[in-house]
């Protein structure tokens, strides 16, 4: 099941990466998340934790929304 929800997210993910990896000012921002879950996590603070992973694995969301809406997609 999980091999083929990732296959059919596959063209999403290809819409946001093109908008991430191509911009510095993305990158620096995810980097920026990265640290501070690790340091949430290594807080065992499990609360803050939960909330910071779902609004960072959610990011993709509008970014592909927009793009899609760009195109006339949606």
């Amino acid at each position: 099941m999980r091999n083929t929800l990732f296959d059919q997210v596959e063209r999403y993910r290809h819409l946001w990466l093109q908008e991430t990896v191509m911009s510095s000012q993305a990158l620096e921002l995810k980097r920026q998340e990265h640290t501070a879950l690790v340091e949430v996590i290594l807080a065992r603070n499990t609360d803050q934790a939960d909330t910071m992973m779902r609004d960072h694995l959610m990011t993709p969301v509008p970014i592909i929304t927009r793009v899609l809406k760009a195109r006339g997609i949606t």
